[in-house]
């Protein structure tokens, strides 16, 4: 239960919405009670053929001077109004009590839909916020279709049991109370069986619950896991269909969604016992209060037929409450195991923060004169081995650095680290001779870090947004003017002029109605738009043809002037023009030097070039 509480934590803001909602129950629990209250004078009338009734002044442990009172007015009434006048009059106030009480539930129910969006709105918002808070090694521990199915079926399953939960705590333990209440006024024997047969039937409910939060729990991996295969296969439907791998994606979907499957059977299974196990303990007790009650009328003791009546109607009132509760508390257990699975997520380490140390007195607003690895070994959650390893090198202001060497060699992971996309595992990197997260050592603050850097990647993001926004990024006030000329610049107005409406043109999500050089083209137009102090290019040429890159590289040259520029590259004509070229290898620096330098050594570099690893 306490993921439940810690959810509800989360309708904080909306807790007046809550306390309404507790009010309308509580009043819809009292009409409810009335209304089927109003049922037994209106047999006794039927069962009496309209006679006045006896009335004995005796107040016993059962309360008999309860029925005599409203004997009593039924009495008035019929001297005043005739039988079938108090009849209908009768069905009318209960007709009216039972409108009350439904306008009251569904008050309750429309508070409640502000409280259940705002949980369900927050827990998603929450998820949100944390993911961007955490390094993508550290999110990548969780596949992308698990993460959805975390924010999607999970948090339904919280709403679901948010609602459950909060009629567990309010409606149905009032109406339960105030049943037996009237209950125990009617007959205590009787009430006193009904509470043990409860007591029976909540022993056989929890031999069938106990274990649905663990099923849940298990249920919910297995859909994420589903969700996942289907993921894979969307994302890579162009290679499936190439390769000719449908059978095999097909299984392995197969396999997942089965299991998923059993697991939910399972679950489906245990949770709709509960009920029928419920209402076969409910009849029987029904009928066995009519067998006792019933045997004891007849023989002149006990309560009047009308009054049995009422008893077993007040009693079939408990069943759909317990039946509720037994529901609820199925709800609740289902989505104290999704809570658990977003909880995992919103309570995993932020490593992507300020160190607890930030530095006084300087900044960045000056530009970056140095930037250093000084000893860095990197290793990825999950990795078998570094990334990088005791790496050391620097770059000053104005350089153009190329960074090559084969595939896997941790080239990429020298750009996340300088974004601060992840921390090393021991050494630092330092901007300035300031480390940018340092456990000791005063260090930059994260935001101050990043403005200083434009990034363009192999595989480039386009968000479902207008071209202008895509390019101006992150600019909360983005200029127009400025929009233009980075486009221009990037070679991208020839096609954004032909698009619907131009830079106002919506892209779709993933740039799907752009092609990879056009999608490219954009990413560059946006380094350009931010021109910061460092451009980093991780292979951010590599989805162009030959003419296009020439284009563009001679764009990349005016915009690297006084700029500093770290280029992960493959294309020698690219490297050739650095200044200096930092060849990696197996998460280490195995040589430095320029083009021809490291041609004359005939060491990694010019294997590679010799191999043609590198293409003009």
């Amino acid at each position: 239960m306490e993921s439940f509480y810690r959810i509800l934590r989360f309708g904080k803001s909306n807790s007046s919405a809550a306390w309404a909602a507790v009010l309308c129950y509580i009043i819809y629990t009292l009409f409810q009670l009335a209304g089927i209250g109003m049922i037994i004078p209106v047999m006794d009338i039927i069962l009496n053929n309209g006679s006045q009734f006896e009335i004995q002044q005796d107040t016993s442990l059962e309360l008999k001077g309860l029925q005599d009172w409203i004997n009593s007015i039924v009495n008035q009434g019929i001297l005043r109004f005739g039988s079938f006048g108090v009849l209908w009059r009768t069905c009318l106030i209960s007709f009216g009590l039972f409108l009350a009480k439904n306008i009251f539930r569904y008050s309750a129910l429309w508070q409640m839909a502000s409280l259940r969006g705002g949980i369900t709105a927050k827990l998603r918002e929450a998820l949100h916020h944390k993911i961007l808070k955490i390094s993508p090694g550290k999110l990548s521990e969780n596949r992308k279709g698990d993460l959805l199915a975390r924010a999607s079926s999970d948090v339904t399953e919280i709403e679901y049991a948010v609602l459950a939960g909060l009629e567990i705590i309010v409606r149905e333990p009032l109406v339960i109370l105030g049943s037996l209440a009237i209950l125990f006024s009617m007959s205590v024997p009787l009430t006193i069986f009904v509470l043990c047969i409860a007591s029976i039937a909540a022993f056989l409910l929890q031999l069938v619950s106990k274990r649905l939060k663990r099923k849940s729990n298990i249920a919910q991996g297995k859909l994420g896991m589903v969700l996942s295969a289907l993921e894979e296969s969307i994302s890579g439907l162009r290679v499936i269909q190439a390769y000719q791998a449908e059978s095999r994606q097909r299984y392995h979907f197969e396999k997942s969604n089965n299991a998923a499957e059993r697991i939910q059977v399972s679950v489906f299974r245990r949770r709709d016992l509960a009920s029928p196990i419920s209402e076969i303990i409910g009849v029987s007790t029904l009928l066995l209060i009519l067998l006792y009650g019933g045997m004891q009328s007849l023989d002149g003791q006990g309560m009047s037929g009308a009054a049995l009546i009422g008893f077993a109607l007040f009693f079939y009132q408990l069943i759909p409450s317990f039946k509720s509760i037994s529901n609820g508390l199925y709800n609740v257990q289902k989505g104290s195991a999704a809570a658990d699975r977003l909880f995992e997520i919103l309570d995993k380490d932020e490593d992507l923060k300020d160190s607890s140390n930030i530095i006084k007195g300087q900044n960045l607003k000056s530009g970056i004169d140095s930037i250093q690895w000084d000893c860095v070994s990197l290793k990825y959650p999950d990795a078998s081995g570094f990334a990088l390893e005791n790496f050391s090198a620097k770059v000053n202001r104005g350089e153009t650095i190329a960074i090559v060497g084969p595939s896997g060699g941790g080239k990429t992971s020298l750009i996340n680290l300088l974004i601060r996309a992840i921390d090393p595992s021991s050494g630092s990197v330092r901007l300035n001779n300031v480390p940018i997260w340092h456990k000791d050592e005063a260090s930059w603050k994260i935001s101050e870090v990043r403005s200083m850097f434009s990034l363009v990647t192999q595989d480039p993001v386009i968000f479902q947004a207008s071209v202008s926004d895509n390019i101006s990024l992150g600019d909360s006030n983005p200029d127009k003017k400025k929009i233009a000329m980075a486009a221009a610049a990037a070679q991208a107005m020839e096609f954004i002029d032909v698009l619907p409406g131009g830079l106002s043109c919506i892209l779709k999500e993933g740039g799907t109605s752009l092609s990879g050089g056009q999608k490219q083209r954009i990413a560059l137009a946006r380094a350009m738009y931010r021109d910061s102090d460092v451009l980093l290019l991780d292979e951010a040429t590599s989805a162009l043809d030959t003419e296009n890159e020439a284009r563009i590289q001679k764009a990349l040259d005016a915009a690297a002037i006084n700029r500093t520029t770290i280029i992960v590259a493959h294309r020698l004509a690219t490297i050739q023009k650095a200044d200096r070229i930092l060849v990696v290898d197996q998460g280490k620096l195995v040589e430095s030097g320029k083009h021809s330098e490291l041609i004359s050594r005939s060491g990694l570099y010019s294997q590679l070039v010799k191999t043609q690893t590198f293409a003009d």
